[in-house]
């Protein structure tokens, strides 16, 4: 039976092809490119032949036409019968031409050989470059389509199922997997097919002019085909072994340079160093073991060859010489045998490269076959015209990890339409998991929570994200101009609606300070503004939305006292009139939430105003006296 690998490589082929149905006609005009191109080489051995026993070997010489030597002209004229002779007979031989008649008809046969060579070759030649052209216009726009689907895929993986993946392995999906992939449906496997086509066609040549020989020349096909395997099959795993190695090098990178301050701070340069370093070297090593194993396949499959063709050598000469082979024969037999040998040659190489290939697709559908959020869960999903924002958790329980203990434990709490309400706790009781479940981001094991009575599991996505809005407490901006990071908010939105948006955040100001106003590009991730700055963005592009629930993850615990008053400025115009889930952890925001919820093990402790916990001098009181009491 054959293993699951070659099962699951099968598996990959078959998709691929799939996907590439709708570039087939192309592929089959390639296909008709690639037997012209195919054909090419052979016109060597049999224009070898033509020109050796036709042109060369059947032309007149001195030496091989007697009728060209004195004894022989001599004789000539001798028996030549005379004009004037009586009874000359009445009608003459049929004349033969003359040497230097033969001699140009040998010269013409010459012109017309290479004449001939020269056109098909120009026409192989060309018939490669359509082939080429075409396949990796096939290639590259299947790669390309590839590309954007692992996008999307990654887009819309739930964030239970994103959280398992550094994302340096998705970069490397990007980047090097999709990259051999590219080589091998572009450039090795049109070679393939050509290089099958020339074989093919040798083959033919080599059956039909003698065949026992060719049956000598198969005989190391077995073990041609034995080697080939076997490199294939460690060039595959080998392959395997370097695309992981170059998964945690990118991971490496990718989370040293965005935990740049961090490292800085803690000092830790040179121990980050050595774990590059040590990644570096498990990848320099696979790269290594692979190229090694490419090298010695060539030159190993090339010696079985050359072995092959000094036997095909020895038996062919030694049928001229004993008179069963003309010696254009030979010449024909022995270019075939070039010819074909260099397709096997390189067909090592190719099926390696394309071994490669199959592993970077299977990589990239390892993705794409990743879970993905439905915008609705089925066509029962509900997009109401109008969200009010009343939310309710009943019976809610959560884990992150269905192995590892729950977060929320059968958590209920009413939240109206409106009200803005803080949730506070000490820290990992649950309070940012429970914002994280009215995106939907998650969804709980046990319970339900609901949208003005809908179950948010019916809800669509569009409806349910198209009336939230979340603030962050460190704020991400995109690295493009500051127009562009607020208009995130809501694209279709004009100019004059992200400056009064601006306005609304206590943004505007420090923009027009700026030379380029709007058009500033903050950098990546908005490093060119500082804290309070970015938080103000962010703050305008939730102003944007316009969204009926809010999401505060407290925006001002990390900002000075100047910032934190233009955001809470901006904050008392952005909440009213708004359900509004804030974490909270300064004095100031508690005190403006009408509901405090007070979470501690994933359970509401306490409910109610500050005031009411205060009076009540439960759980919520003392944390306040911890915290808030200077």
């Amino acid at each position: 039976m054959p293993d699951s690998s070659q099962a699951q490589q099968r598996e990959v082929i078959r998709r691929v092809l799939k996907d590439a149905r709708p570039y087939y006609p192309r592929l089959a005009l390639a296909m008709f490119f690639g037997v012209l191109a195919g054909l090419g080489p052979l016109s060597y051995p049999i224009g070898l032949q033509r020109i050796i026993d036709d042109a060369l070997i059947g032309a007149p010489s001195a030496l091989a036409n007697p009728a060209n030597s004195l004894p022989g002209a001599l004789s000539g004229i001798a028996m030549k019968p005379s004009a004037t002779a009586p009874n000359a007979a009445v009608t003459a031989a049929p004349r033969r031409p003359t040497p230097a008649e033969k001699t140009h008809r040998d010269v013409n046969l010459l012109y017309i050989i290479v004449a001939a060579l020269f056109v098909i070759n120009l026409i192989a030649y060309s018939a490669q470059y359509g082939q080429s052209y075409l396949t990796a216009w096939s290639g590259q726009r299947l790669v390309a389509n590839l590309r954007v689907r692992l996008f999307d895929r990654v887009l819309s993986l739930p964030l239970g199922e994103f959280d398992k993946w550094r994302p340096g392995e998705f970069l490397s999906r990007f980047s090097n997997d999709l990259a051999i992939m590219t080589d091998a449906v572009s450039i090795s496997l049109p070679q393939l097919f050509q290089t099958l086509i020339t074989l093919a066609g040798a083959l033919y040549i080599l059956f039909s002019h003698d065949w026992l020989l060719t049956l000598c020349l198969l005989v190391f096909a077995p073990v041609v085909n034995y080697v080939v395997a076997t490199f294939t099959r460690l060039i595959s795993q080998g392959t395997q072994s370097t695309q992981e190695r170059v998964a945690d090098l990118s991971a490496n990178l990718t989370e040293t340079l965005q935990a740049q301050r961090i490292v800085k701070a803690f000092r830790r340069e040179k121990y980050e160093s050595e774990r590059f370093r040590n990644n570096n070297e498990a990848y320099f090593g696979a790269f290594m073991k692979l190229t090694q194993l490419g090298l010695t396949q060539t030159p190993v499959v090339g010696m079985i060859l050359a072995v092959a063709m000094l036997a095909i050598v020895l038996f062919s000469a030694r049928e001229v010489i004993v008179g069963r082979m003309k010696p254009g024969e030979v010449f024909l037999f022995w270019g075939a045998v070039v010819v074909a040998i260099n397709p096997i040659n390189r067909f090592a190489t190719y099926v390696g490269d394309l071994s490669k290939g199959v592993i970077g697709a299977s990589r990239v559908y390892e993705v794409l076959d990743l879970p993905s959020e439905r915008d609705d869960e089925g066509a029962a999903a509900i997009a109401p015209a109008e969200i009010l924002g009343a939310l309710q958790f009943e019976n809610v329980t959560f884990a992150y990890d269905l192995a590892s203990a729950p977060v929320l434990h059968d958590l209920s709490a009413g939240i109206e339409a409106g009200e803005i309400v803080a949730l506070v706790g000490p820290s990992g009781a649950g309070k940012t998991t429970i914002v994280n479940l009215v995106p939907r981001f998650y969804k709980p094991q046990i319970g339900r929570i609901t949208l003005d009575g809908i179950d948010l599991a019916r809800l669509s996505l569009s409806a349910l994200r198209g009336a939230i809005a979340i603030v962050p407490q460190e704020p991400l901006l995109f690295s493009g101009t500051i127009e562009e990071n607020i208009r995130y908010g809501r694209l279709d939105a004009t100019r004059a609606e992200i400056e009064s948006a601006a306005r609304e955040a206590n943004a505007d100001e420090f923009v027009r300070e700026f030379p380029q106003g709007y058009e500033t590009r903050v950098g990546d991730r908005g490093v060119r503004l500082s804290g309070g700055q970015r938080q103000r963005i962010s703050i305008a592009r939730a102003v944007l939305r316009d969204p009926r629930i809010l999401i505060l993850d407290e925006a001002t615990s990390a900002l000075d006292s100047h910032s934190e008053r233009l955001i809470e400025a901006a904050l008392d115009r952005l909440l009213p009139g708004r359900t509004t889930l804030i974490i909270a952890h300064r004095l100031s925001t508690i005190r403006r939430a009408h509901k405090i919820l007070y979470i501690d093990a994933g359970r509401v402790v306490e409910a109610g105003s500050h005031q009411e916990l205060m009076a009540a001098g439960g759980a919520y009181a003392r944390l306040h006296a911890a915290q808030f009491v200077s």
